[in-house]
């Protein structure tokens, strides 16, 4: 009986591995497997806990390096569940289904787990091998398994960093458009040349496409969450608070006369709802409701509605200046415009906040509401007491 026990937790641990295997690496559905989503989360958490209690500097070198080793950490736990799972169920047969040579008697565990460990990296030394039709069938199939674990675990390596680097360059792209900031007036001003809009449309539609092309990475390789960038700027959060805050911008503040057929443009709209549905759909993966998203961080900040509203006021009389001051009309109704405004920061700066938190951000200098010289430099030095 207990011989059977040993094949059918062998033979569980195999396909716990196979679940994971397809769930992370082969089936694209935003969450990863059971094996490799407790991995994930725990290391991050863990990280997490320890990051928040340095200064903002360390925090994001410390971050930065988890993603790094998250990757071989997975195939490290896949190939010793493999291990140890095609040794369970060797060992029921150990040593009477195999030839074992004198020198290679051991105890009936370490036996199957020697022999499992050289048959899954192909070394065979010959000092134990299968004389039996079953055990060599089964040892078969284990060396075909770690070979293919190992192609498909360097295959995600490769498209995980593909990924990353589109990331990356489509978040400079909007970077250095918003005066290498977190400034959306910048951004929309950018596009602004003899007194009307030059190309603006085109780089919303190519906002939308880059968006969703990001989101479908991170569908099909969640582990690209916890892959930290050291510079805000090309981290997820900066990236949708800057496509979120412009088309804000463009709605609330721009003169509805001088440039009607902006505010209800079919392309700002359709980057609007799709930046949104991405970071609705972003944070429902990683299950960021109010409190999971701070384990292991600073409590939320305690802002009150009348010190969250002077915030936004403050944010967007800077955003109608910086409009202005570009040679851009903005809405004479200023109230009506303040309303715009502050309507849609409503609706999606909770979300946002919880996944910058989330990932390791604060919120000053993903936005630039605590000025950081409007969030331009990240690398600049702590403020005092900080």
């Amino acid at each position: 009986m207990s011989e059977m026990l040993y094949i059918f937790a062998g033979a569980a641990l195999l396909a716990a591995v196979l679940g994971d295997v397809y769930a992370t690496i082969l089936h694209a559905r935003a969450r990863s497997g059971i094996i490799s989503e407790t991995i994930n989360r725990t290391v991050w958490r863990v990280v997490r806990v320890v990051a928040f209690r340095l200064t903002r500097q360390q925090r994001h070198r410390l971050l930065n390096s988890v993603g790094p080793i998250l990757l071989p950490l997975l195939l490290v736990v896949l190939l010793i569940f493999l291990v140890v799972g095609f040794a369970l169920i060797y060992l029921p047969w150990m040593p009477a289904g195999f030839n074992v040579a004198p020198e290679a008697e051991s105890p009936r565990l370490i036996e199957a787990l020697y022999f499992s460990g050289i048959t899954l990296t192909t070394v065979g030394y010959g000092d134990i091998a299968p004389h039996t039709a079953a055990m060599r069938f089964v040892a078969l199939a284990q060396s075909a398994s770690g070979f293919v674990l190992i192609s498909l675990g360097v295959t995600y390596l490769v498209t995980v960093y593909g990924a990353l680097e589109r990331k990356r360059l489509v978040a400079l792209s909007f970077y250095h458009r918003a005066d290498e900031g977190a400034d959306a007036a910048a951004l929309i001003a950018h596009h602004f040349v003899e007194n009307r809009f030059i190309g603006f449309d085109a780089t919303l539609r190519t906002a939308t496409r880059d968006i969703q092309s990001l989101l479908e990475a991170h569908i099909e390789h969640p582990i690209i969450h916890y892959f930290h960038p050291r510079e805000v700027h090309k981290g997820m959060p900066r990236l949708l608070f800057l496509m979120l805050e412009t088309c804000a911008a463009v709605k609330a503040c721009l003169s509805r006369d001088e440039y009607r057929d902006m505010y209800r443009h079919p392309e700002l709209l359709s980057l609007d709802a799709n930046a949104r549905y991405v970071l609705a759909t972003l944070t429902a993966a990683l299950d960021l409701t109010e409190d999971a998203a701070q384990k292991g961080a600073p409590p939320l900040r305690e802002e009150s509605r009348g010190e969250e509203s002077r915030r936004w006021r403050h944010r967007w009389r800077q955003t109608l200046d910086r409009l202005q001051n570009a040679g851009i009309s903005v809405r004479e109704d200023a109230g009506a415009s303040w309303r715009d405004y502050q309507e849609q920061r409503m609706e999606w700066e909770a979300p946002l906040y919880r996944f910058a938190l989330y990932l390791g951000y604060d919120w000053d200098e993903v936005t630039g509401d605590g000025d950081l010289a409007y969030a331009a430099d990240e690398e600049m030095a702590e403020p005092e007491g900080k």
